[in-house]
């Protein structure tokens, strides 16, 4: 088995795996980005493989250069199952975005899906997702709930309050970010999209991109296992980086695509969210960085909406009051990660 360089520059990556034994038609190519995640790594690859039973597969692992074991547990996995993991590091880190380009490049499948190296699916997933993209040609992407556990695998809840919904480019962005990403399957066509992605972004930005090419859905059924507060979590480590980034993700929709209403509830959404991490945090000081970039950018000026707002903060308001209420009564309900 030889490396196989991946780009004219052997320190950005190379790919590690054995053509003459990988499948030829992989109905699926799955993404997975792989960086210190050695606790997990092994039951994400785990819950890669129990779907191949039902298709043919792959895995690209990016592995970007891990300080602990990460890469030589995707070694030894690629070793025994090189007919379905193609494994790609490099000799230095080079950040999520650029891992994910280089991982993206090869995919060779009709449909790629995502999954997060800290994160599992349930047996049967993809078959669900890539038959509803069959019944539903028109529909760009499909995405489903997933139940929420801590880095040591305890239960927490489940990650959103959505139902079985399709989603337009506006819906997704008035309502903000509330779909899980290690659970997407998405058509490769769709990927010249997405490799417009250039500079360090989160998943929104992502999702919103996928929504320019047709709605989106999501399957209320949860199918992924989706890890909260690990050690590498961008949310966890870098919550004034995300904001940022979820910002320019709002910011760089085309306006000829949306309304101004999208636009104005959208930006009420992501104040509404700011809002409530001052709050949390007791720094008032992110709301008054925020507000007078968020009013000027609104098509709809202050007052209207900073009236949007108040909506969008008692209208959730009143979601997590009433979740707690109804957790009370029902000792087996858990924690909602995102209300929409």
């Amino acid at each position: 088995m030889t490396p196989t360089l991946n780009n004219d520059r052997p320190d950005e990556g190379y790919e590690i795996s054995d053509p003459e034994e990988l499948v030829k038609l992989p109905v699926v190519s799955v993404l997975m980005l792989a960086y210190n995640h050695g606790p997990y790594l092994a039951q994400a690859i785990d819950s890669v493989l129990a779907q191949k039973a039902d298709m043919p597969i792959e895995l690209l692992i990016g592995e970007d250069c891990s300080t602990d074991n990460t890469r030589d547990i995707a070694l030894r996995y690629q070793q025994n199952n090189p007919d379905v993991i193609r494994l790609f590091t490099a000799s230095r880190n080079v950040g999520s975005t650029l891992n994910h380009r280089r991982i993206l490049l090869a995919a060779r499948g009709e449909y790629f899906a995502y999954l997060d190296g800290d994160d599992s699916w349930i047996e049967g997933k993809l078959l669900r997702q890539i038959n509803y993209l069959r019944e539903h040609p028109r529909c760009a992407a499909v995405f489903t709930n997933a139940l929420t556990v801590d880095k040591d695998n305890n239960g927490i809840g489940i990650f959103n309050d959505v139902g079985n919904q399709q989603f337009d480019l506006g819906a997704l962005l008035r309502r903000g970010n509330f779909l899980n990403n290690s659970s997407v399957v998405y058509h490769a066509t769709a990927r010249a999209a997405l490799l417009d992605i250039q500079a360090p972004s989160i998943d929104y930005r992502g999702h919103l991109l996928l929504a320019r090419t047709g709605p989106v859905a999501q399957l209320s059924e949860p199918l992924v296992v989706y890890r909260i507060g690990s050690i590498n979590s961008m949310v966890t480590q870098g919550n004034d980086r995300v904001r940022q980034l979820y910002w320019e993700a709002i910011m760089s929709v085309p306006r000829e695509l949306i309304t101004d209403s999208d636009l104005a509830f959208g930006i009420a959404d992501f104040m509404r969210r700011v809002l409530f991490r001052s709050l949390r945090t007791r720094k008032i000081e992110l709301l008054k960085e925020w507000a007078p970039r968020a009013f000027a950018a609104s098509p709809y000026g202050v007052i209207h909406t900073a009236l949007l707002m108040l909506h969008s903060v008692v209208r959730i308001a009143c979601k997590e009051v009433f979740g707690k209420i109804h957790k009370r009564s029902d000792q087996h309900s858990g924690r909602v990660l995102y209300r929409r």
